[in-house]
């Protein structure tokens, strides 16, 4: 009978992303503000160059004690001063590795959370956020659970001009600016829009069917349609809304 040896377990050595960060952008009222500590102040300084353009930062308190030499503990009690004082919000509460909250730096005092969420763009979202929102979207398109041929939805989209989430929500406010309505976004409009991309909305389709929504509310001056959910069952009367790629496929065959 051979005998064998079971191998070491090899070392696998992961790599940190490079930190980019070369400032840091504070609310200015903390200048003056004496309940501010030393040591308070470095943390804010800290978590505020972690936030993008929105405002939303999810670095743990552990990479925040790292970056300033102190433990996760004391980094963490800092945190919770600054929250106390109106510096910092949670947003959400998550467990996704050591991430446990994603924060938002308060600059502007008079801004909620939920409206200030209804108004980020997707890329700004975190990851987790993000992946949630393309979950309900796929799981919106693909309600049966049937496979896609995504080798045909990446040709499709190669040849045609498919909208972000970004894009169809200016444009469709832009249209309602035009015709003088004011339209306040939703995060149910902001759904609709992630499902319409999921499934691949081009341009000239919801092009055509804004132009045919205004120009029959111009003509018989009804009142137009208050959400994107509307013009989102327009487009799926549309003859091809979607594109030929996002047909179900047997994997049978």
């Amino acid at each position: 009978m051979q005998s064998f040896e079971i191998p070491e377990k090899p070392l696998i050595q992961q790599h940190r992303p490079q930190d980019l960060r070369k400032y840091s952008i504070v609310p200015i009222r903390a200048a003056n503000d004496r309940r501010i500590r030393p040591a308070a102040m470095r943390v804010l300084l800290t978590v505020c160059s972690y936030a993008n353009r929105a405002g939303l930062c999810w670095p743990s308190h552990e990479n925040v004690g790292k970056a300033l030499g102190v433990s996760r503990q004391a980094a963490g009690r800092q945190i919770r001063k600054l929250r106390d004082m109106g510096y910092l919000k949670v947003v959400k509460n998550h467990s996704h590795g050591k991430t446990a909250q994603i924060l938002r730096v308060i600059y502007d005092e008079t801004l909620s959370n939920n409206a200030l969420m209804e108004s980020v763009k997707f890329e700004d979202l975190p990851p987790t956020l993000q992946a949630w929102q393309t979950s309900k979207a796929v799981e919106a398109v693909n309600q049966h659970n049937e496979p896609i041929n995504t080798v045909a939805l990446t040709a499709e989209k190669n040849e045609r001009s498919y909208l972000s989430v970004d894009e169809v929500m200016s444009m469709w406010r832009a249209e309602c600016n035009k015709a003088g309505i004011v339209r306040i976004v939703t995060s149910e409009d902001r759904q609709v829009a992630v499902s319409m991309c999921a499934a691949g909305v081009s341009r000239e389709s919801f092009e055509r069917v804004l132009s045919q929504v205004f120009a029959d509310w111009q003509q018989y001056r009804r009142e137009p349609p208050h959400r994107l959910a509307w013009f989102a069952q327009r487009l799926s009367a549309e003859p091809t809304p979607w594109p030929p790629a996002l047909a179900r496929t047997d994997m049978g065959t």
